[in-house]
């Protein structure tokens, strides 16, 4: 009988994991709640002793000595077993664990933290170590009530925390001693119920095991007693089904596996419970680590709300329509999601998610609009600047031949300049869709400072306002950015000053370095930016107005602009308002940006 006797061990030893573990947890749990158990029944003993303590001292005093009060406070402790401690204005004045004489010498306690949670008024509460005591003392203190002008007085409780361990420690070893009968008794009782396992089981398992390895014409012809007769004819029919259907099912799976591993589009297939049960290898292109989440929901895979609230819909009998949805991902990636409903054999609710990654296409489209709307606002700057000075030559002329010969080149710089935005747009978007950043980037901050106050000077003149440049340091070194990319965001946050600041106030730019960095800040006196609205002035055809477009043709480009050039120079633009508290009025534009 030695194939019974193996099964028997195995059952003994699988019972008694089971038991034992059981009882792992129960002691676990049962420890721990004797853990919170022990220190709120310490806690409220204490805070017993301490109303106690305070109602002695109440009835004893005033004491005519302070010795008197010494005294008083060591025979309490004494029958109580804690340290008593009476604080007056962070000074320890009575300690009944430390001679009278060495009071004084004791360090201030006002730092305490159960000090200071009893004088605001809260029961203080707090475990160290004690430096005088030299171990671990749980604390508690209470605020007493003091004469009026005298210093607040706080009367203060300590315990060795050994003294809570050692009670922990013994119940412990109590539950631990009465598990040793349990789990031999149910040793005992699980080796008397194995008895009754027959030698039949021996055959029945090695047919049972020879069919699963694939030896179907494997059959049980012997057996030890009728009752087993029906068992046998059943595995034997069993196994000659299983032989015939096992084949038709492996010629499906492959085929099913290779399409399945082959396609191009990620496949997630979930279980009856929305699990995730299989993913293929096209699947991590889009969701890097969905292979590691086999067997839980697709939330933690995609981390996507949206896809898991489809899923959900699906599974709770919702909708069983087939569905197709864009959605958006991390890091800007878009995928086109197909979820396939189905039934299992069991006829409960399956589903095939397909997702088909149309990042490229989306970022292609996403270069592209911005690019048009990058160019369309960067080139109206210098338009606006051409047509000023053009119709100032052309409706009167300035008498002097320099004078006329400066509006010329002023006209012929935009000129270029427009030419060399649409250039830089195409190298922006290039960047963007390469993901490179130029190099060796150098600007001169005074000659972008001089074209862009020139350029703005006619929009400034209209509304009578006044653009003030501050003097540039002499040792302002260059910024790390392009002529053209400083020039773009100068222009735009001057432009943006002017266009919201009211007429007759002032523009004042500033340029000043700290070594590392340059730092640009434009203050203007129109209205303040509200918190929430300077979360999101940055963010592109946002308008704090609610428009589209405002009368002046901007449709909340420039500032979103900006901080996109300087964060390709690795610097940041960031707002500061409203800079007049009183009449809610200023702000300030800061741009920072290496120096070169």
């Amino acid at each position: 009988m030695p194939r019974v006797r193996s099964i028997q061990m195995r059952v003994l030893l699988w019972g008694w994991g089971v038991l034992i573990a059981g009882l792992a947890l129960a002691f676990w749990r049962y420890s721990s709640t004797l853990d919170d158990e022990t220190a709120r029944d310490f806690e409220r003993d204490t805070q017993a002793k301490l109303e106690t303590v305070q109602w002695l001292l109440d009835r004893s005093g005033p004491f005519k000595e302070p010795r008197d009060r010494q005294d008083f406070l060591h025979s309490l402790a004494g029958s109580m077993g804690m340290r008593i401690s009476l604080i007056e204005g962070g000074h320890v004045v009575a300690d009944s664990s430390v001679p009278y004489a060495e009071v004084g010498k004791l360090e201030d306690h006002s730092s305490r933290p159960e000090v200071i949670a009893s004088l605001g008024g809260e029961l203080g509460q707090a475990t160290r170590h004690s430096a005088t005591l030299d171990r671990d003392m749980i604390y508690m203190a209470k605020k007493l009530v003091s004469n009026e002008g005298a210093p607040d007085t706080v009367l203060r409780l300590a315990a060795p925390v050994s003294q809570v361990r050692m009670h922990l420690q013994r119940m412990r070893w109590t539950l631990l001693a009465a598990m040793v009968p349990l789990l031999l008794g149910s040793g005992v009782l699980l080796w008397l119920l194995t008895r009754t396992i027959t030698s039949g089981i021996a055959q029945f398992t090695e047919a049972a095991q020879a069919i699963g390895d694939g030896d179907y014409r494997r059959k049980i012809l012997f057996y030890p007693a009728a009752e087993f007769q029906p068992l046998a004819e059943a595995i034997n029919r069993m196994a000659k089904k299983i032989k015939k259907n096992v084949k038709v099912i492996e010629n499906q799976r492959g085929e099913l596996w290779a399409m399945f591993e082959g396609m191009i589009e990620g496949v997630m297939v979930l279980d009856s419970g929305g699990r995730i049960l299989h993913v293929n290898p096209a699947l991590s292109g889009i969701f890097p680590r969905a292979h590691e989440f086999i067997g839980r929901a697709p939330l933690e895979a995609t981390m996507s709300l949206e896809i898991q609230n489809i899923v959900d819909s699906i599974m709770a009998g919702e909708t069983s329509e087939r569905v197709n949805r864009q959605i958006e991902l991390k890091d800007r990636h878009c995928a086109e999601m197909t979820v396939v409903p189905f039934r299992d054999h069991k006829y409960r609710p399956r589903v095939i998610l397909v997702f088909h990654d149309t990042s490229e296409q989306k970022r292609v489209e996403r270069v592209l609009r911005d690019f048009v709307a990058n160019a369309s606002h960067q080139l109206r700057t210098p338009l606006t600047s051409i047509r000023g000075y053009s119709e100032t030559l052309l409706d009167s002329p300035p008498a002097e031949a320099e004078k006329r010969r400066e509006f010329l080149e002023i006209i012929h710089a935009n000129a270029v300049h427009m030419a060399k935005v649409i250039g830089g747009m195409f190298a922006l978007a290039k960047s963007e869709r390469d993901g490179k950043r130029p190099a060796d980037l150098s600007a001169s901050v005074a000659q972008a400072m001089d074209h862009a106050l020139k350029n703005a000077s006619f929009a400034a003149q209209e509304k009578n306002i006044e653009l003030v440049l501050a003097p540039l340091p002499e040792n302002l070194p260059p910024a790390a950015a392009d002529p053209d990319g400083l020039l773009q965001i100068i222009e735009s946050i001057v432009d943006n000053a002017i266009k919201y600041s009211p007429e007759g106030t002032k523009v004042t730019i500033e340029a000043v370095s700290d070594g590392p960095s340059v730092t640009l800040r434009f203050a203007d006196e129109g209205p303040g930016i509200t918190p929430e609205n300077q979360k999101r002035i940055f963010e592109r055809f946002f308008r704090a107005d609610g428009n589209g477009v405002d009368g002046a043709g901007s449709a909340g480009l420039g500032l979103a602009i900006c901080r996109h050039i300087a964060r390709n120079y690795e610097g940041e633009v960031y707002v500061d308002s409203p800079t007049n508290p009183e009449s809610d009025t200023g702000s300030v534009f800061t741009v920072r940006l290496p120096a070169a």
